[in-house]
C-alpha cells in the first residue's frame, strides 16, 4: 500500500513525487482515484481536477491541491465546506514557505515586540489577468496577510483598474482590517516585470521582504537603535529558495496535518479567511470601493460563470478574481 497518491502531473506534482521519494515514502502516480485507496492524495494538473478533489474529500481522504486550474474562489469555497474537521485540505503555495517569511514569522512568535501593526504588500506579475494564476496570486497574497495578522479579518475594501478588453482587473488595490493589523495589498497583472515585496511594520521595528532577491531577501530596521543609516538597518542573507526545498516544506506540513486535526483545521481556516476577503473585495468593487464587513460576504455567492447547454455565460461584471 502506498503512503501517498499523486494524481496528474505538472511541476508541483512532479516536485512532490521527487521529494517524497527521496524521503523514503512510497508514492504511486495515477490519473484517477482508486475506490479502495484511502491514502493522502496530491492533485496536480489533470482533467477534472476539481471533481477529483471533491471525490477525494467525500471519501474521507486528505487533499493537497496542486492544480491551478482547479483553483477559483467558488471551487475552493465548496471544497472547504465539504471537508470534515479532521481532514487536511492544503493549497499549493510556494510563497507561504519562502525562508524569508518563515524567518520573520519566527521573530513574531518569539518576540512580542515584532507583533505587526501594519502590513503592505506589492505583487506584480507579467502574467495576463483573468486566468487561474490571477486567482492563485490574489489568494496567496491574502493568505500571507492573514498568517501574519493571526486573527480573523473584520473588514475589507477594494479598488481596481479594469481592462475592458480582458474583462478583468489589471491593477487591484485591496485593504484588509484585522483587529490589530491594517494590511494593504497591491496586485498588478500584465506588468513589465515581476515583483514580490512585503513590508511588515511593528512598533519601532520593520521587516522588509523581497521574495525575488536570491541573496539578501530580508532587511530588518530597528528604529530604537538610533541612526538608521548606521546600526538600525540590517540586511540578512539566506540560501536561495530551491523549488525542491519549498516543495519539501509543503509536503511535510501536509503530511503532519493528516495526523494533527488542529493543524488541519488551522490551514483550512486560513484559506477560508482568504476566500471571505476575496468575496468581500468583490462586493466592495460593486459598491465603488466601500468598506465591507466580512460577515456580509460569507453567504452564498452568485457564480461568475454559468454553463447553459454547454456554453459559458458571464452573468456578473468583472470582479477581483
Amino acid at each position: 500500500m502506498p503512503d501517498v497518491t499523486i494524481v496528474g502531473g505538472g511541476g508541483a506534482a512532479n516536485l512532490c513525487c521527487e521529494v517524497l521519494g527521496r524521503a523514503g515514502f512510497s508514492v504511486t502516480r495515477a490519473f484517477e482515484l482508486e475506490p479502495a485507496d484511502n491514502t493522502p492524495v496530491v492533485i496536480g494538473e489533470v482533467h477534472g481536477a476539481f471533481l477529483i478533489a471533491r471525490q477525494a474529500l467525500e471519501a474521507g481522504r486528505h487533499v493537497l491541491l496542486a492544480s491551478s486550474q482547479a483553483l477559483s474562489t467558488e471551487r475552493l469555497a465548496l471544497l472547504l465546506e465539504e471537508r470534515s474537521r479532521s481532514q487536511a485540505l492544503f493549497v499549493w503555495s510556494e510563497r507561504h514557505y519562502h525562508p524569508a517569511y518563515r524567518f520573520v514569522s519566527g521573530l513574531v512568535e518569539a518576540d512580542a515586540t515584532w507583533k505587526p501593526r501594519f502590513l503592505r504588500q506589492q505583487a506584480l506579475s507579467r502574467q495576463p489577468p483573468g486566468g487561474p494564476l490571477f486567482t492563485q496570486l490574489v489568494l496567496e497574497s491574502i493568505g500571507l496577510a492573514c498568517r501574519f495578522a493571526g486573527a480573523p479579518p473584520e473588514r475589507a475594501w477594494a479598488r481596481s483598474i479594469e481592462s475592458p478588453r480582458r474583462n478583468s482587473a489589471d491593477l487591484l488595490t485591496l485593504g484588509i482590517d484585522f483587529p490589530a493589523v491594517e494590511a494593504t495589498l497591491q496586485l498588478g497583472f500584465g506588468e513589465a516585470l515581476d515583483r514580490r515585496e512585503t513590508l511588515i511594520a511593528a512598533e519601532g521595528r520593520r521587516a522588509f521582504i523581497d521574495e525575488l532577491d536570491q541573496t539578501t531577501p530580508i532587511r530588518l530596521i530597528d528604529e530604537e537603535a538610533g541612526d538608521l543609516a548606521a546600526t538600525g538597518a540590517r540586511w540578512l542573507a539566506c540560501p536561495a529558495p530551491r523549488p525542491d526545498e519549498l516543495a519539501r516544506q509543503q509536503c511535510i506540513a501536509f503530511l503532519e496535518a493528516t495526523l494533527d486535526a488542529r493543524a488541519a483545521e488551522a490551514e483550512a481556516a486560513l484559506w477560508q479567511r482568504a476566500v471571505d476577503v476575496l468575496r468581500a473585495a468583490d462586493r466592495s468593487l460593486a459598491l465603488q470601493g466601500a468598506s465591507v464587513p466580512l460577515e456580509d460576504a460569507r453567504g452564498p455567492s452568485r457564480p461568475r460563470l454559468r454553463l447553459i447547454g454547454g456554453r459559458a455565460f458571464r452573468p456578473v461584471p468583472p470582479t477581483a478574481a
